[in-house]
């Protein structure tokens, strides 16, 4: 798939509310077990692989359109 196609398809991804609320709504269940002052170690340790992984999907979704404006000068 060329990087437009690409791209285009992280944009459209990227800009869907259901998307974004989901991904807001995971960092904040996360982030909530942070501050719960009865949750375990191994929750809180769960709760950051969580939002480590939440934060790969986003960046991988950016590396995909700065691959477009890479393509784009190239061009």
């Amino acid at each position: 798939m060329n990087p437009k196609d690409q791209a285009h398809q992280m944009r459209r991804i990227a800009n869907d509310d259901t998307f974004k609320d989901m991904m807001r709504d995971i960092k904040e269940l996360q982030t909530a077990v942070f501050l719960d002052s009865s949750a375990t170690m191994e929750q809180i340790e769960q709760a950051h692989h969580v939002i480590k992984g939440v934060g790969k999907i986003e960046a991988y979704i950016q590396s995909i359109l700065d691959e477009e404006a890479i393509y784009d000068k190239k061009q």
